[in-house]
């Protein structure tokens, strides 16, 4: 898809988003819990690509997936996350589609999804 409009892309980047990177911090019981650092705030094309339920625990849920795309950053990996105000959008892969270091398209899905 991003072939298709690969020469109108950089319009399509309207959304800011934060992206953000998880350090384990020490809970000082022997665990550890993740602090969230902003990396950087990006300009993207969020497109919601699934929504369906899903079991958790004894009670369903709602899966929502979205299709991120961003101008290509070597500092993205899986398990970084998104975020815009309240929503957010853990990273689960990643793909360059042109596979020309141009845009990075991020699977993601949203926790705490309505």
């Amino acid at each position: 898809m991003l072939s298709e409009r690969g020469a109108s892309m950089p319009g399509r980047l309207r959304l800011r988003l934060d992206l953000e990177t998880a350090t384990p911090t020490s809970d000082g019981a022997g665990g550890s819990t993740l602090s969230w650092s902003l990396v950087a705030t990006l300009s993207a094309d969020v497109m919601p690509t699934q929504a369906r339920e899903r079991s958790i625990g004894e009670g369903l849920g709602d899966l929502v997936t979205h299709r991120i795309t961003i101008r290509h950053r070597s500092d993205v990996a899986p398990g970084d996350r998104f975020r815009r105000g309240a929503r957010v959008f853990r990273i689960r892969g990643l793909t360059d589609p042109q596979e020309d270091g141009r845009y990075l398209v991020c699977l993601c899905e949203e926790e705490g999804a309505p």
